[in-house]
């Protein structure tokens, strides 16, 4: 007998408000404060990766699911693209 396998895949969008490029710098002061948290937020929240020491963090305002944050790079392509979106 076989095994039978379901697969889910769920997709969400969050609609970007804001952002603040460079808020924040990820430290030893940031995993001690965020690390009481139940969200903690040590990665990004766009492309996943881990923060490291000293990287500085991007902090976006999201209608309805609260504010996340993002690395660097990710931050600059989102204030790329809500910058494009004002000037239409």
């Amino acid at each position: 007998m076989s095994k039978l396998t379901i697969t889910r895949t769920t997709v969400t969008h969050y609609r970007i408000n804001q952002i603040a490029l460079d808020l924040l710098t990820f430290d030893e002061s940031y995993r001690r404060i965020r690390g009481r948290m139940k969200n903690k937020l040590f990665d990004c929240f766009s492309c996943k990766r881990d923060f490291t020491d000293g990287e500085k963090i991007s902090l976006i305002i999201i209608t309805g699911s609260g504010n996340k944050v993002v690395c660097h790079g990710c931050g600059v392509e989102i204030e790329k693209e809500l910058i494009e979106k004002d000037g239409e």
